[in-house]
């Protein structure tokens, strides 16, 4: 299998079904709530906006947050870092949807026989 043939199989497991696209979009808008209340809300304290990203991509995004913490020690993780976790973190969590999704549907197009009054209809063309 070529290189193209499995990211094209990856790329409909995190984008080609319903369960991974509702929870894509959820990502998407805690992101936007969290940059619209940063960018247009004034607060005395700190806002806690961001949190409902991070919730929603655990626990992917946790291990690779200490990875950063890890690599970067006492000086902690960049900003860039810190969000570039949140999208790997979200992608990977919607493959694994994916993977859970097709495993519970089956895989589309496999033909599997009818079992119809215990007559196995598969080898006799009525399916």
């Amino acid at each position: 299998m070529n290189v193209t043939a499995r990211l094209r199989g990856l790329a409909r497991l995190m984008f080609g079904n319903p369960v991974s696209l509702v929870y894509l979009a959820l990502v998407v808008a805690a992101v936007l709530f969290a940059v619209v209340d940063l960018a247009f809300v004034q607060h005395e304290d700190a806002s806690f906006s961001g949190v409902w990203a991070a919730l929603l991509t655990a626990p992917t995004v946790f291990p690779l947050w200490l990875a950063g913490d890890a690599l970067w020690g006492d000086a902690g993780s960049p900003q860039w870092y810190l969000i570039l976790t949140l999208a790997i973190a979200a992608l990977v969590n919607a493959l694994l949807l994916g993977l859970i999704h097709r495993a519970l549907r089956g895989r589309p197009g496999a033909r599997r026989a009818v079992v119809s009054g215990n007559w196995h209809t598969q080898r006799h063309g009525d399916h």
